[in-house]
């Protein structure tokens, strides 16, 4: 049996190696036609250009490394059945189950490997790829810094901006500060509970300014302002804003964390930390499914299994994107949310493993 388990597994690995590679040259060439002209406004140069798809070979490889798992599952268990050697180690008294356990262990473990890839490379790939993009191609500021995880910037060369949440959608800031420094003495503070783009200009809310003179502090609430000076716009702001992929998961919980401290809705982030857990093993549930999927001979061969793989991996996102929508708009909890599609598939794997012809 050892020998079959390892005849096995090599053909699965060769294909899984083979389709990882087919989808990393697929993707960065798709992006690089949707990006070029991008690359081409911005004035980048050749090795930016390649350094962005370095960077960005990472977050290919967890994104379709499911869809490669399956590939190589169904290619290789369907070629043993399509040359009888199925057959032949059920003939001999061999279950079904014992054929494909290499297979099941194989998957259980490349999950786990694939979380631990998406929590240690996947993010700082991201984030080198993204601040790239930001700071050398589009020539943002580089003193744009993140202070846990919130945003920190400066507004004008003795005033830094500090934002607690910002929703780009509705141009709107809540905790937001205004610090002027003479020197690395600060010297003034302008709190607002909220900030809006309005008329070109930010409008602020509840606005408190608080003076240093020394040890001495004078405290003054102020009626609602608008600051008129400022160069911040909002995308400045959404440009620096930390998206769920450059963050591992710890990082992620702590950014929660200070959402619920300033009041906002962390929804969408918690379900979001949830998927960093619920994804990997996507790799075990395509693997229950298109295993025993493939262990009956039939016609149609590679083109057939290259459908059936397009066609459970499309599904499979499609519902795993109905779980996480929903999780976004309340309907779900995060955790039913994230594991929604999984749930449903490993079922669905589940029967098939269990009805198949054995």
């Amino acid at each position: 049996m050892k020998r079959l388990d390892h005849y096995l597994l090599k053909k699965y690995f060769i294909n899984l190696i083979f389709a990882v590679l087919a989808w990393i040259v697929l993707f960065e060439v798709i992006n690089m036609i949707e990006m070029l002209s991008k690359f081409i406004d911005y004035g980048a140069t050749t090795r930016q250009f390649f350094l962005y798809y370095l960077y960005f070979i990472p977050y290919v490889v967890s994104l379709t490394l499911p869809i490669a798992a399956l590939l190589g599952v169904l290619f290789a268990v369907s070629h043993m059945a399509s040359h009888n050697e199925i057959v032949a180690q059920l003939s001999a008294g061999i279950s079904l189950y014992r054929i494909l356990l290499p297979l099941f262990i194989a998957s259980l473990i490349l999950s786990i490997l694939s979380m631990v890839f998406n929590e240690t490379v996947v993010p700082r790939a991201n984030r080198a790829r993204l601040d790239l993009m930001r700071y050398d191609i589009r020539k943002n500021p580089r003193n744009q810094a993140r202070l846990n995880n919130n945003i920190y910037v400066q507004d004008l060369p003795q005033r830094m901006l500090a934002v607690g949440y910002f929703n780009s959608k509705k141009n709107r800031g809540r905790t937001v500060s205004f610090l002027t420094y003479e020197g690395n003495r600060l010297t003034e503070r302008l709190d607002a509970r909220n900030m809006t783009w309005q008329d070109s200009v930010w409008h602020l809310e509840k606005v408190v300014l608080r003076e240093f003179s020394g040890e001495q502090e004078r405290v003054r609430n102020l009626p609602d302002t608008v600051i008129t000076d400022s160069r911040i716009r909002p995308r400045n702001l959404v440009d620096i804003q930390v998206k769920p992929e450059e963050m591992t998961y710890m990082e992620l919980s702590d950014y929660i964390e200070e959402l619920l401290t300033i009041g906002a809705n962390p929804r969408k982030w918690l379900v979001e930390r949830q998927l960093k857990i619920s994804m990997p093993f996507a790799i075990l549930i395509v693997t229950l499914i298109g295993a025993p999927f493939a262990s009956r001979k039939r016609r149609g061969g590679t083109g057939l299994n290259f459908a059936v793989s397009l066609l459970i991996s499309f599904t499979f996102f499609i519902v795993i994107r109905i779980g996480q929508v929903f999780g976004h708009q309340g309907a779900l909890e995060p955790m039913l949310a994230a594991w929604f599609g999984n749930l449903i598939f490993l079922l669905l794997g589940l029967y098939i493993l269990f009805t198949v012809q054995k």
